[in-house]
Formats: structure tokens, C-alpha cells, sequence
């Protein structure tokens, strides 16, 4: 397992109801791998999967990236405004 911060934003973060977690990453330690674990946890994630954005110590990345212990990955819904 390998030990990472994760941050939601808007409609993710009201699923989760928190903003920032710890979350223990199964191999094959990818942003998949977390965003499975979570949405198996808590099913509503789910529905955004397809929309969401990885972004990994501050940089967009694919959800292929490999994570390392301590990294902070945010998952980033649509993002709207005028």
C-alpha cells in the first residue's frame, strides 16, 4: 500500500463531505486505483468517473500515473463559470 492525501472539490467533496483524507493505495498504486477504492467506498463517486480530472503534487496527470507514498492527488470535477 502506499499512503497518499487526496483533496475533492465541489459536487466529489459534498460526496465524501470532507475535503482532504488519507487514503492507503493498493497496487498497482495508480490515480484508477484510488478513485476505485473510493468509489467503492462510496458508490455516488462513480457517476462522475468519466468527467473527473487527476491531478498529482499540483500537475494534471492520466489516471494511469503511478502514485508514491506521501503524493497529494486531487480529483477534479467540470468546473463552469462566466
Amino acid at each position: 500500500m502506499v499512503r497518499v492525501t487526496v483533496k475533492m472539490f465541489g459536487p466529489l467533496k459534498d460526496i465524501v463531505q470532507k475535503d482532504e483524507m488519507l487514503l492507503d493505495v493498493p497496487p498497482p498504486h495508480t490515480g484508477d486505483a484510488a478513485f476505485d477504492l473510493l468509489a467503492g467506498q462510496l458508490p455516488a463517486l462513480q457517476q462522475w468517473r468519466k468527467s473527473v480530472r487527476l491531478a498529482v503534487n499540483l500537475e494534471y496527470v492520466s489516471f494511469e500515473h503511478v502514485v508514491k507514498e506521501n503524493d497529494e492527488i486531487s480529483f477534479i470535477p467540470p468546473v463552469s463559470g462566466g
